[in-house]
């Protein structure tokens, strides 16, 4: 098989991916909207289980999606080195978010989602309205585990 073809081949896979992801992103939606006006009762409970759920299926199809550029045999040497540079960074920020979550949740706050990014950290508690030495015990956590300034984490805190 000429390399051409199998560059058309792996494009056409990556764009059913894509497809898919964004099919299935779009029907939940949907779904979940649809629910929340039948009844107008989403609860925040709701918010961090949806989120949680949405942030572990789009990582997976992340995921995915960079195992497939790694393991064709049509992708470049440096777009393999790219995917696998992306997971790699990819796999560290989760497993910087599930620590994070799980040692803030040791603090007494019964959820919350912590998302990581190239420059920003984003924690949102299920809490009331927080005092300051509770956001700064929050924030030593996130400073602590990360090498990010405290201008760049943002506390969120969501009335449950």
């Amino acid at each position: 098989m000429s390399k051409t073809k199998k560059i058309i081949i792996l494009c056409g896979m990556v764009a059913l991916l894509v497809l898919t992801g964004c099919l299935n992103y779009f029907l939940n939606r949907t779904d979940k909207t649809d629910a929340a006006n039948a009844d107008n009762t989403l609860t925040y409970s709701d918010y961090f289980e949806s989120s949680h759920a949405d942030r572990s299926q789009s990582r997976s199809e992340t995921v995915m999606y960079y195992e497939a550029i790694i393991e064709s045999e049509a992708s470049s040497a440096e777009a393999k080195a790219n995917a696998e540079a992306e997971l790699a960074t990819l796999i560290a920020n989760m497993e910087t978010e599930q620590r994070l979550e799980t040692l803030i949740k040791a603090l007494g706050y019964e959820d919350c989602i912590v998302t990581v990014g190239a420059e920003n950290i984003n924690v949102v508690l299920k809490s009331g309205a927080m005092t300051e030495q509770e956001v700064a015990q929050v924030l030593d956590i996130v400073l602590s585990e990360t090498n990010k300034i405290a201008a760049n984490v943002r506390i969120k805190p969501i009335e449950a």
